[in-house]
């Protein structure tokens, strides 16, 4: 499963509901839920409203919230006229707006939509996207590139050690060389990029998920870390006087929203391809969903040929969750600067739609592929629009 990097603000739903460590939402079931003409349908509809009210335990700390916590930290000592040791690097020179350059192209060839996003920003604003970008990709790309096989925990290792070593202002090649800037230019903190090798890692040696708090983990650190990573770039609206918190909460939300709806979209795919399992298993226990039926696409009804409806059930109750994500998110994309708004509410509606797609196709994420439609995406960027023109409470 690639790793969210196509969102400038790529995790999970902190602001409220769906959140580790407090009591979920419970989400109105929908006529689908309500009405179920068969036991099996009740059987699960009476499942999916367990697991919404579902308490977890609480974790006094995790990756997400001390990355968060640092970053926060940064952002505000950088306000106050405090810099990084990598201040006093300053790469310059047509080697280094070659470098920029050279991750535009990269970010335009692989993300178009993302990159005309960034043609909306300052051009400072934009260059530092495209550098987190490629940064994001090329470690991507190490678990789910072409040479995937021969990836290692020791090359892993060797890929951290150069991230290091760009934060100390000693980047390897031309295109580090631009990240190097960019962090000398913004207050970015170097724990998510820690953080997304670290979700790399879980790739190499972890292809299945047993609660829905193991995937919220790995959803941070492949997607929800770009959220940390971005926003610092993107700014804060000047009129905002809040807390950093609630800008920040608001962006990992969307990032674990745009993730939870990667891997939804990508079931078949990963199941059949990589002998992956996203979702998590104890959930696909709870509405009697058997491992081998995801991993062999058999969730089919034999009378009708149509999906089950144990899996039509299932997807119904996580398409409810990356909902309640993204209308998290929401809350927080109007206190980020003027410049990305625009790009950030696009990614938001747009990648929403892809659960739209999914229930289009009767949910069935195995053998069709969920995707929004180009006209589908040129009507959506006015709601974008007017959405990211609303000016963020002063408080």
């Amino acid at each position: 499963m690639a790793a969210a990097v196509a969102s400038p603000t790529a995790v999970a739903a902190r602001g409220s509901g769906w959140r580790r460590g407090s009591g979920q939402r419970r989400l109105p079931a929908g006529p689908a839920l309500r009405a179920q003409a068969s036991a099996t349908r009740a059987a699960t509809t009476s499942t999916a409203e367990e697991l919404l009210v579902t308490t977890r335990a609480s974790k006094p700390s995790t990756p997400e919230e001390e990355a968060l916590a640092a970053q926060i930290q940064l952002h505000e000592s950088w306000a106050a006229g405090a810099r990084s040791s990598a201040d006093a690097i300053q790469w310059q020179g047509p080697e280094l707006l070659q470098a920029y350059d050279r991750c535009g192209e990269v970010t335009s060839e692989y993300a178009k939509t993302f990159f005309l996003g960034t043609q909306l920003m300052t051009p400072e604003q934009a260059k530092a996207i495209w550098a987190i970008y490629v940064w994001c990709r090329r470690t991507d790309e190490l678990v789910d590139g072409p040479n995937a096989s021969r990836i290692t925990p020791a090359a892993l290792d060797r890929w951290e050690n150069r991230l290091e070593a760009l934060f100390e202002g000693r980047p390897y090649d031309a295109l580090d060389a631009a990240l190097t800037d960019t962090i000398s230019r913004f207050p970015v903190h170097i724990q998510p990029f820690r953080d997304m090798i670290g979700g790399m890692r879980m790739d190499l040696v972890k292809s299945r998920y047993q609660t829905y708090d193991e995937l919220y983990d790995y959803c941070y650190r492949v997607a929800g870390t770009v959220a940390l990573m971005s926003v610092p770039v993107m700014g804060v609206d000047k009129a905002y006087k809040g807390p950093l918190d609630s800008v920040y909460r608001a962006a990992l939300a969307l990032g674990t929203a745009n993730q939870l709806t990667n891997i939804l979209r990508d079931v078949g795919e990963d199941a059949s391809q990589r002998n992956r399992i996203y979702v998590p298993l104890d959930e696909l226990a709870a509405f009697k969903i058997r491992e081998e039926e995801v991993l062999n696409g058999t969730l089919f009804a034999a009378s009708t040929g149509r999906i089950d409806d144990r899996w039509r059930a299932f997807m119904q109750f996580q398409i409810a969750r990356a909902r309640q994500v993204f209308a998290d998110a929401e809350a927080g994309v109007n206190l980020l600067d003027a410049e990305a708004r625009w790009p950030v509410w696009t990614a938001l509606v747009l990648y929403r739609q892809i659960l739209d797609a999914i229930e289009a196709n009767d949910y069935n994420n195995f053998t069709q592929r969920a995707y929004v439609r180009k006209w589908r995406k040129l009507i959506s960027l006015p709601e974008a629009y007017m959405r990211a023109s609303m000016r963020p409470k002063a408080t």
